[in-house]
């Protein structure tokens, strides 16, 4: 009876070993994170230089809303703050952080990070850069030559 018992506690282990392994595989419990960056990995991948206006113009009104300690940084919008603007919602933007010169359009945040950063310049002008994830960002504007 107990070499039956034991070859049923070992068979269900392994098989839940092996479920483990297969749920791992296929995404698990990341699977919507790794989906929520690969949104905001594509989007800001195909931003052309005429998408950048009006990302310049809504980033321009963010950093008014800034004066110090006027606002939570991070999540000014979205996690407890203010609503997120529908159409950034609409992109897939869960939160939006607004510094003094920066505001950040965050699709994934936390323990990865894939956002958009605009940063206003000391000469008025503004840099993008795509974080695609912690290891990997780009400056899309203005482009390097």
């Amino acid at each position: 009876m107990f070499p039956r018992a034991a070859l049923v506690i070992l068979t269900l282990l392994v098989a839940g070993i092996v479920g483990l392994g297969v749920w791992f595989y296929t995404g698990g419990p990341f699977k919507v994170w790794h989906g929520q960056m690969a949104t905001g990995a594509t989007y800001m991948k195909s931003l052309k230089e005429d998408d950048l206006p009006p990302w310049t113009e809504r980033t321009k009104q963010f950093l008014t809303e800034w004066t110090p300690g006027s606002l939570d940084v991070v999540g000014a919008y979205g996690m407890g703050g203010k609503p997120i603007p529908a159409d950034l919602h609409r992109l897939g933007i869960v939160r939006v952080d607004i510094l003094e010169d920066q505001v950040r359009y965050v699709w994934m945040g936390g323990m990865d990070h894939t956002e958009l950063e605009v940063d206003r310049l000391p000469d008025g002008s503004f840099r993008f850069i795509a974080h695609y994830n912690d290891e990997e960002s780009e400056v899309i504007w203005p482009k390097k030559t």
